[in-house]
């Protein structure tokens, strides 16, 4: 009985203490882990400002005349967006338009798709290989009965 009483002392008498390589372990896992978070964060707030720039874009090129109008009007809209700078210089853009059901371009839609390649050194905040490349597109309707 004092042998069982003897171990059960023993495994009572640890004070609870984490060892140093526990606490590195932890401290590195909590690093990696913040590092991580904010990757996904900026990765989501750049996909933001992407499908922000294709719906002005959508939107302007909706409100013009003709086709070439269109054109002129999503490239000043990205132009005057903050896409240069996050998209490093890797920045396109395609529009497409559906025309009415007469063949004409008013009661048609027009679509914008934006596509930025982001390098992911920029994303993560610390040194990261490769590059992500992000898509959005919108479809706005033309007005009927705009001149």
């Amino acid at each position: 009985m004092d042998a069982v009483a003897g171990k059960a002392d023993a495994i009572h008498a640890d004070a609870g203490v984490i060892t140093a390589v526990e606490m590195l372990y932890l401290l590195l896992f909590g690093l990696v882990a913040l590092l991580f978070l904010g990757y996904l964060g900026r990765l989501h707030a750049a996909s933001i400002q992407i499908q922000n720039a294709s719906q002005a874009a959508a939107r302007a090129a909706s409100l013009s005349t003709d086709p070439e109008g269109a054109t002129r009007a999503v490239d000043e809209t990205i132009a005057a967006s903050a896409l240069g700078a996050r998209c490093g210089g890797r920045l396109s853009s395609a529009l497409d338009w559906s025309p009415s059901p007469t063949g004409d371009w008013q009661g048609g839609s027009v679509t914008v798709t934006i596509s930025c390649t982001v390098a992911n050194d920029s994303l993560a905040g610390v040194w990261t290989p490769g590059n992500r490349t992000i898509r959005a597109s919108d479809t706005q309707p033309i007005d009927r009965y705009q001149r």
